[in-house]
């Protein structure tokens, strides 16, 4: 079954936008880890690492033994997270397109 299939719940632009966040959040945390960009609100860091925390737990509501079910909670959580800290994720964006500057495109 395709993810933008009419039987599946979400879209496939769902999809699409999460998986961009992600690789975006990848971006974000590698610049700050270095310094570059340490311009993230501490409520967006709190929440971002209470949500790692919490899917690297090994104790959760769903325990990821039990197949599929375990990971929901886990991706579920990450999701919202991502839609908390999305206007972040835009910023740093915006500082990323400005930084490299017009000649690098």
């Amino acid at each position: 079954m395709a993810f933008n299939s009419p039987k599946t719940k979400m879209p496939a632009g769902l999809w699409r936008r999460v998986w961009a966040d992600l690789r975006l959040l990848g971006a974000l945390l590698r610049d700050y880890w270095s310094g570059a960009y340490r311009q993230v609100p501490a409520l967006s860091m709190t929440a971002l690492v209470l949500t790692l925390v919490y899917i690297l737990m090994p104790l959760d509501l769903a325990p990821d033994t039990v197949p599929f079910i375990g990971q929901i909670d886990d991706a579920l959580l990450l999701t919202g997270c991502l839609f908390f800290i999305e206007k972040d994720l835009h910023r740093y964006q915006a500082w990323k397109t400005r930084s490299r500057g017009p000649e690098n495109g």
